[in-house]
């Protein structure tokens, strides 16, 4: 039986239980939730006082939920989402001023950008704030499930059953370069591009298959990359003020080269890649109509007038 008398229950817990069940650790749940782990650990003290029961046993990769507390988690997780649904009801009401936040790296920031505003999304139904990628899955589910972005565009994340992936594209790589490259042509063999200048495009979550794709051609190469960066708007503008090669994901390449004078080289040693980019969400938001809409629009294939220049 609860100790604590009926009225008395403080509402505030079923945050808690659900955060904890969700991130099975309650260090990752005191950061999802901005809070002090001491003041989670008091969290769950007034729930064992409550419903005398452990809810939560300690195991290698964190805590592992009761069968009380699944079940509780059930019930909590229905009253959590009415919650959230009537604190983010008048924002929902009202789509011309709602804000999506989406984090990504900076190149598909980019392309995104041209996206939504080539079909009218912004800012007629919505505007866009973009967030930095984290540099870890976890970080990344984490800002999702505590609402603080609405889409998460990159890399699979895997094993996190409160998130919901949809794949956008198969990661292909492409080398690009300015039109006026003076030693470059329409096309390069591994011998030559191992003694070309190049920029490095770096992504923070990258993992060690991305990086394997790119082993025999880096390790084959003399020269390091001149500059390795992040950022897309300064790998780009470098690459067109001198002789440089950029290697990027070649569903922007076309993109990129209908409004600035780039050109694609052909080659034929990047091995065939079986990652994807998808795109993530929290599966509280699968029947959100606008986030499903975006997800939509950036699975269509890009579509330009290639070199207007």
């Amino acid at each position: 039986m609860p100790k604590q008398e009926e009225g008395k229950f403080d509402y505030n817990l079923i945050h808690y239980l659900v955060t904890i069940v969700e991130t099975s650790s309650m260090v990752s749940a005191a950061e999802v939730l901005g809070v002090a782990p001491s003041v989670v650990s008091y969290a769950v003290k007034k729930l064992r006082d409550h419903y005398g029961d452990p809810l939560f046993v300690r195991s290698l990769n964190g805590v592992k939920p009761t069968s009380l507390a699944l079940n509780l988690y059930q019930k909590f997780t229905l009253i959590n989402n009415d919650i959230i649904e009537a604190i983010n009801l008048k924002q929902l009401q009202s789509t011309a001023t709602r804000k999506i936040f989406i984090q990504t790296e900076s190149l598909t920031e980019l392309w995104i950008t041209e996206k939504l505003w080539e079909h009218g999304i912004v800012p007629e139904e919505c505007v866009v704030e973009f967030c930095s990628l984290p540099a870890t899955n976890e970080q990344r589910s984490n800002k999702l499930r505590s609402r603080e972005v609405d889409l998460d565009i990159g890399l699979t994340i895997q094993g996190d059953s409160n998130i919901l992936g949809t794949t956008l594209y198969s990661f292909e790589y492409v080398i690009i370069c300015r039109q006026q490259h003076k030693t470059v042509g329409d096309s390069i063999t591994l011998e030559q591009f191992t003694q070309e200048k190049y920029l490095g495009f770096s992504l923070r979550h990258s993992d060690t298959q991305l990086k394997n794709d790119f082993s025999r051609v880096i390790s084959s190469r003399v020269l390091a990359p001149e500059i390795r960066s992040e950022s897309a708007v300064n790998l780009l503008l470098a690459t067109l003020s001198r002789d440089l090669l950029l290697i990027i994901p070649k569903q922007y390449s076309s993109f990129i080269r209908s409004f600035l004078p780039f050109r694609e080289v052909k080659c034929d040693f990047f091995q065939q890649s079986s990652l994807y980019f998808n795109a993530h969400m929290h599966k509280q938001n699968g029947d959100d109509e606008l986030l499903n809409k975006i997800v939509s629009i950036l699975r269509e294939p890009t579509i330009t007038n290639e070199n207007i220049f």
